[in-house]
């Protein structure tokens, strides 16, 4: 896909941001296949529009943001978030607000737009498993210890909660308030058949080095190693889908290009483009005419697939996280 965008022109002030650094965005993400699709379909392209070099870095996230913001020493300008964390973020005063003279969030859901971050794209976590290491699984099996399988789950209660109550039988329309005894009971049953809690990028290289033969990860990077030949299935019962936020770090050195890369980055064909990289649905309604019936198929914003699962209840998760993830953390090391 040939991109045509237009980026806002620079202003000479970098808002309430820090000391700017003309010329440069440092975009914190989450490493492996998708921010590898986010150099090819965002990053590269966005320099070659604007002229501003963009320095990517893995490790995003609700606790390292805030010990940025609280040392004092912010490196992030733009930072990816998911629907919770993102949330949290907001509700700890750890971002900065959006310029909407400069990002057109024409095309956008109002739902996913606020005052401190556009949703870019909406994401599922699935059921994988290896073909050569297992039948078939749905997530009942994925939970059921006579079924012996070396598994990797999240390394985050988000969504993994939701996936064990699923798989238990709870309906999606009575999921939350989630049953959190119930959920931690059903992952109870499987815990010493987990070889580790990842996040997305290890996931994927624990499947592709043969160590676990199912895991609990994302859509998007299980189609990624399919299409580099893995021989792995997903399933889209119980996925749990979130979305995916822009957003600035308060306190960013090199606010103004943040917001140009924003305002960039939400427009309907680069939201295409990240798409067709790795298959993720794009916020942007307009970005589903630039793709095919093929590719759009096997988005978790498609009817079909999201009819199988659920949307993560954010505010849930921004109410009850603190409690939530230190009953999680002690958990891990029992």
């Amino acid at each position: 896909m040939t991109l045509t965008v237009v980026v806002a022109g620079c202003s000479s002030a970098s808002g309430s941001g820090g000391e700017s650094s003309d010329g440069t965005v440092v975009i914190s993400s989450y490493g492996g296949a998708f921010q590898e699709a986010q150099r090819e379909a965002l990053f590269d392209p966005f320099t070659e529009e604007s002229g501003i070099t963009v320095k990517d870095t893995e490790g995003t996230g609700f606790d390292a943001l805030k010990a940025q913001i609280d040392s004092g020493n912010v490196t992030w300008d733009v930072v990816s978030l998911e629907g919770g964390p993102f949330a949290n973020a907001v509700k700890n005063d750890l971002l900065e607000p959006l310029d909407f003279d400069q990002i057109d969030t024409t095309g956008i859901a109002s739902d996913v737009v606020s005052d401190y971050g556009v949703g870019y794209i909406q994401f599922s976590t699935n059921l994988v498993w290896d073909n050569a290491a297992t039948d078939p699984l749905t997530p009942a099996d994925f939970f059921d210890p006579d079924v012996k399988l070396p598994r990797a789950l999240p390394d985050i209660p988000e969504r993994t909660l939701e996936f064990a109550l699923l798989a238990d039988g709870v309906e999606p329309e009575d999921l939350y308030p989630l049953d959190v005894d119930r959920a931690f009971e059903v992952l109870d049953r499987i815990k010493d058949q987990v070889v580790a809690f990842k996040g997305p990028s290890d996931a994927q290289s624990l499947m592709q080095q043969g160590d676990v033969a199912a895991s609990f990860q994302s859509a998007g990077r299980a189609e990624d190693a399919i299409k580099d030949g893995a021989d792995w299935s997903y399933s889209w019962e119980a996925a749990v889908r979130d979305t995916e936020y822009w957003t600035i770090a308060k306190g960013a050195k090199n606010a103004d290009a943040a917001q140009q890369f924003i305002a960039f980055a939400v427009q309907a064909e680069p939201q295409a483009a990240l798409a067709e990289a790795i298959p993720y649905g794009p916020t942007n309604a307009d970005a589903y005419e630039l793709l095919s019936d093929e590719q759009n198929a096997k988005l978790p914003t498609s009817p079909e697939n999201a009819a199988q699962g659920v949307t993560l209840d954010t505010q849930w998760w921004a109410d009850n996280i603190t409690e939530v993830k230190a009953r999680w953390d002690a958990w891990l090391l029992q």
